[in-house]
């Protein structure tokens, strides 16, 4: 029986994969399977991925298709997946050598749909930032955690249930995804320790300074309120919903556009568009319980975005990237 089924997409990432690979290949848990989904690169990815499809031959499988984006990558993952638990490992990133132990004896014992673990922040220099689900709660440990897949087990059949997929050729590709899930009414355990080693990279897509697809966040949203109200329960995650919307719109959206490198005109005008969005779907979200338990850094940039200081803002951002 194969456990969990382990999904890496690939696109250009000669320079990572061989970490990558190692740190799944080699894991404790050995009813494992890797299943690594070229998405077209046009590097030496495809040269290292057969190099370890032919040494670990009843590990790994492999599959070539045109480049449709990690999105795309992942949903042709699933499709032939065979383990009792999901995960999602990015080509670029590496994980622990017991993660999958530790996540899928955490997910037996407690019977769990999702068994979310910590992650290691790692910079171009190797400095290293925990993030970790120390928080008091499961819906504090939900909100103010990491909204990316990779630091998750999910069990199969939860995705069949549900129908779940990424959508295909944007950015946040997976936040709808995963909040469709961690909103519902589901068993999701926590494991403190940081398993998974995420690498900031420059070329990564959320470095990209392309500053209209910061918006292609509005289009997870919509997905997801369409999701909820079609099963009825959008009043009752509401407030969750839109404190995230307050952080990933609102706080990172804005910030990111920020910090790119556009004209200031085009950047306000991305800026506006989001601030807009949130008070349109969320009109009294500066009334949201939640806010409280943002961290004290949050809650500056959230009251200098209330009075629109986006000078003072970058200057905060620049500082504190330089001193990371």
């Amino acid at each position: 029986m194969i456990k969990v089924s382990v999904i890496v997409p690939v696109y250009n990432v000669a320079d990572y994969l061989a970490k990558c690979l190692d740190s799944l290949v080699n894991q404790t848990l050995k009813e494992l399977e890797i299943i690594v989904v070229n998405d077209g690169s046009l590097d030496n990815s495809s040269k290292i991925i057969d190099k370890y499809v032919k040494k670990y031959p009843a590990k790994i499988k492999a599959f070539n298709k045109k480049n449709g984006g990690q999105g795309s990558a992942r949903n042709y993952g699933l499709k032939h997946a065979q383990g009792e638990y999901i995960a999602f490992v990015d080509s670029d990133d590496y994980i622990d050598l017991d993660m999958f132990t530790k996540m899928y004896n955490k997910a037996k014992e407690d019977d769990s749909d999702v068994v979310i673990c910590g992650m290691n922040n790692i910079s171009l220099t190797n400095k290293i930032s925990i993030d970790n689900n120390n928080f008091p709660n499961k819906d504090l440990k939900i909100l103010l955690g990491s909204m990316g897949v990779c630091n998750k087990i999910f069990k199969k059949d939860l995705i069949i249930k549900n129908n779940l997929q990424f959508r295909c050729n944007v950015w946040y590709e997976d936040i709808d995804f995963l909040v469709k899930i961690l909103l519902d009414n589901i068993k999701i355990s926590f494991i403190d320790d940081a398993l998974y080693n995420y690498v900031l990279r420059t070329g990564s897509t959320m470095n990209n300074s392309n500053i209209v697809k910061n918006t292609d966040i509005l289009l997870s949203f919509d997905e997801m309120i369409k999701y909820f109200k079609s099963r009825k329960i959008y009043d009752n995650i509401y407030e969750k919903l839109e404190f995230l919307a307050i952080y990933h719109i609102y706080i990172a959206g804005i910030c990111r556009v920020i910090l790119a490198k556009d004209k200031r005109k085009n950047k306000i005008k991305i800026i506006n568009k989001l601030r807009d969005y949130l008070s349109n779907n969320f009109p009294n979200y500066q009334n949201n319980s939640y806010l409280q338990y943002m961290s004290s850094n949050k809650k500056i940039i959230y009251k200098l975005l209330n009075l629109k200081w986006y000078n003072i803002i970058k200057i905060i951002l620049v500082v504190k990237k330089k001193i990371k």
